[in-house]
């Protein structure tokens, strides 16, 4: 006990018990006969209200010394502890439990759980420690009643809310401390079994049903032998049995990134930190192949996390839909974990839930085409033995600074590798039917910008084309503002739309500016001269499109002024703006 921020002195065993039973009648008259009955029983000396008044003055004077006064007073016929400023732990429990119920019934489960975990975090050990008497005991007996009830609530709860797999140590731990308690078998048989550990949870029933017989002489209670029966024909079988494994299919035709693919093994190999899993971010423009790469690695070592692998389209950039809701996206992933749809909490709630679901398992979370770092963070994992994967045209820059993110840019690919792209699409034979068909794969990797998405449109066209050679399709894309048309790339041209409208004012009007240049090289000294404004603001708008992906830096010249390019596909989109408008 503690008064003032200082611990106040009882002290014999006495002065405990009268303490004791004040607090545990707080606000409340206790008699001095009823005092002296729980010190010393139903024959208390003569001397006993004497001495009653005797542990009262110690207490006070006790109380005084911490900086504590008028706690208690002297009321007809005996004395009351006054709670008012001050803290008391039975208090606070009833008072959290109470709360916690409430929650309970409106279906806030999760902030129900949150707050039997404070009510039971109250307890620092034996309940009424170091005091002695038959009143005391009674008492004690009680509050570690009301305890395992409020513990067994809780359970009820979080066992609800698909945390079975997180209850079978505590509970198996509690069943043992409390043999005869039907209640907590029975959450015991039900966390075992949902955790797909049913020949335990029948073991678990056979042991109580042995123990009840042989010191009771009783068959445990029907709600028991209902549960027991009900896993024996194998009823309520849990939602999810099998990991969740919910990578949509690889590329088959995939190329290049051995660099970015050794970064993300040696990522995987990390531990995390600070309970932190480490993260990986790939960042890059439209058709660049985040996806794919995320895709290709995460099948890779799928045995890595067999806890299962989660994915999720965070659609941050498509042109059609709004992105995901970070707590629409906690829905998903919570029922694919095995929280009943009925059971996910409020949206404000998720969040903690999903942390606890993830708790000590080892899974991988790709988490794909991310609009920034707010939609994110709430996703994360706080667990080192999780790994995240995320994608994103965003640098993400706050998430990088908050959570420790790897980030890895991708480019277009090699010439080598994009020249295998195509042949791996359109066969050896097609790509070398014609005499001028290297010549023609060297102009067509370099007009798709050896982007790996649009590339893959041009394979794909012209292997829906027998009759074209390599030459016809270079012909069509040759063009730059019908480029897009010609590689079939409305996802293409979706996807730098919506780069395209992400940019503030000013740098979409370059970007717009830009197309209409006979040329996609470029100065900061052009942008100047476009924008009329002074050097360092022109590089600050370029610097912007380069963050959007729709420019890229191309080293300084002699004078020290910074070059730029218009990658091919931004090139060709430009150009359409300068043409049509926005």
């Amino acid at each position: 006990m503690r008064a003032g921020g200082r611990r106040v002195q009882v002290g014999g065993p006495r002065q405990r018990t009268v303490l004791a039973t004040l607090l545990l009648n707080a606000d409340r008259v206790v008699s001095v006969d009823a005092l002296a009955e729980t010190v010393w029983g139903a024959r208390p000396p003569s001397t006993s209200r004497t001495q009653v008044a005797i542990c009262v003055s110690a207490l006070r004077k006790a109380f005084r010394a911490s900086g504590a006064d008028e706690v208690i007073e002297t009321v007809a016929p005996g004395y009351v502890l006054r709670s008012g400023g001050h803290r008391l732990d039975t208090l606070d429990f009833d008072e959290l439990v109470a709360l916690a119920r409430a929650a309970a019934r409106q279906g806030r489960g999760a902030e129900a759980v949150r707050l039997y975990g404070s009510a039971l975090a109250l307890r620092r050990g034996p309940v009424l420690a170091n005091v002695t008497g038959t009143v005391p005991e009674h008492l004690s007996c009680q509050w570690e009643e009301t305890l395992l009830t409020a513990y067994e609530e809780q359970v009820e709860l979080r066992l609800a809310l698909g945390e079975h797999r997180l209850l079978v140590a505590g509970l198996a731990a509690a069943v043992e401390r409390h043999p005869l308690r039907d209640r907590l078998y029975g959450l015991l048989i039900i966390a075992q079994y949902r955790s797909g550990h049913r020949a335990a949870a029948l073991e678990t029933f056979a042991r109580l049903r042995r123990r009840s017989v042989d010191e009771l002489g009783l068959e445990p209670g029907m709600e028991l032998r209902r549960l027991h029966e009900r896993i024996l024909r194998d009823e309520d079988r849990p939602a999810v049995e099998r990991p969740p494994s919910q990578l949509p299919a690889a590329t088959q035709v995939f190329v290049g990134r051995a660099e970015e693919l050794a970064v993300l093994d040696r990522l995987a190999a990390e531990d995390g930190q600070a309970g932190a899993p480490p993260l990986g971010l790939l960042v890059g423009g439209v058709g660049v192949g985040k996806t794919a790469l995320a895709v290709r690695w995460a099948h890779a070592n799928a045995d890595l996390f067999p806890d299962g692998q989660l994915f999720v389209d965070l659609g941050g950039h498509d042109p059609h839909h709004p992105p995901s809701a970070p707590g629409a996206v906690l829905a998903h992933l919570l029922h694919a974990l095995g929280v009943p749809p009925e059971r996910v909490p409020v949206a404000a709630e998720r969040p903690a839930l999903f942390r606890t679901a993830m708790a000590a398992r080892r899974m991988l979370l790709v988490l794909d085409d991310a609009r920034d770092a707010a939609q994110v963070w709430p996703l994360l994992p706080n667990t080192a033995t999780c790994r995240v994967l995320v994608t994103s045209r965003d640098p993400l820059r706050e998430l990088v600074a908050r959570s420790g993110a790897v980030p890895l840019r991708l480019g277009g690919l090699g010439f080598d590798e994009s020249v295998a792209l195509v042949r791996g699409i359109i066969g050896e034979a097609r790509a070398g039917r014609d005499p001028d068909a290297l010549v023609g794969l060297v102009e067509l990797v370099e007009l798709c910008g050896r982007v790996p998405g649009a590339l893959l449109a041009a394979a794909a066209h012209l292997a829906s084309k027998p009759h074209w050679g390599v030459p016809r399709m270079v012909r069509e894309l040759n063009r730059p503002r019908s480029r897009l048309s010609g590689l079939g790339g409305q996802h293409l041209r979706d996807g730098l739309a919506s780069s395209a409208r992400c940019l503030d004012p000013v740098a979409a009007d370059l970007y717009r500016a830009l197309g209409g240049l006979p040329t996609p090289e470029l100065t900061s000294w052009t942008a100047t001269a476009l924008l009329g404004c002074s050097t360092p603001e022109a590089d600050d708008v370029l610097e912007r499109l380069v963050d959007a992906h729709l420019l890229e830096p191309a080293g300084a010249g002699a004078g020290g002024e910074s070059h730029y390019r218009l990658p091919s596909l931004s090139h060709a989109y430009a150009a359409e703006l300068a043409t049509t408008g926005p």
